[in-house]
């Protein structure tokens, strides 16, 4: 309806001036299509942001794996999205929330050295190469770090077109264990050396 569009609306335009956003959700309400939606949103932004599902005290036993994997799903194209459940009545989990948005705003700061990016490159490509596309492999030729906040990387290849959304993931997962980006948002995309065709992940 119009009050809930309108909430949604100034709540993410509160994302864009906040350092880290904290979404949070009530558990006892369960996993909604809007919270989905929101996700989705955040993600698509590249906004810094952690999920916090609230009244974790009334979460049965039980049923707490279950409601852990419930969540865990929502973020499966974001798994590295901190997910918290806390609980504002006996404060279980609350501690955690301000040193976890701090690593995830330092994380969004990280900027690594042209030739540390490319020495990695060469590592992780040569650990695992990418798939042939019709009847061809893509060639890389160096990376560069175009910007911080988030940080965002450009592979220069021979095609872009010809590099797999699976293989995107895994140079993305590559990345973030190599140089520490746990929380913080991150673009990868793919240039063409040859032409100003740019595709992203």
């Amino acid at each position: 309806d119009t009050v809930e569009r309108y909430s949604v609306n100034s709540s993410l335009k509160s994302t864009t001036k906040a350092h880290v956003t904290l979404l949070v959700l009530d558990s006892s309400e369960g996993l909604t299509q809007q919270d989905k939606r929101l996700i989705d949103l955040l993600h698509e932004r590249k906004t810094p942001f952690m999920l916090l599902v609230n009244k974790s005290d009334l979460i049965e036993q039980k049923k707490r794996k279950e409601t852990e994997r419930l969540y865990r799903d929502a973020l499966v194209f974001c798994p590295h999205v901190p997910l918290l459940f806390v609980s504002a009545i006996n404060r279980h989990n609350l501690h955690k929330i301000v040193p976890m948005a701090k690593e995830t705003r330092h994380e969004c700061g990280i900027r690594v050295p042209t030739g540390l990016l490319n020495r990695t490159m060469r590592s992780v490509l040569e650990r695992h190469q990418p798939p042939m596309v019709r009847g061809l492999r893509p060639k890389f030729f160096y990376l560069t770090q175009a910007e911080s906040l988030p940080p965002t990387f450009v592979f220069f290849v021979n095609d872009a077109e010809r590099i797999k959304p699976s293989y995107a993931r895994y140079l993305e997962r590559a990345m973030r264990k190599l140089f520490g980006i746990n929380y913080a948002p991150m673009r990868v995309n793919f240039r063409s050396a040859h032409s100003k065709k740019k595709r992203k992940k």
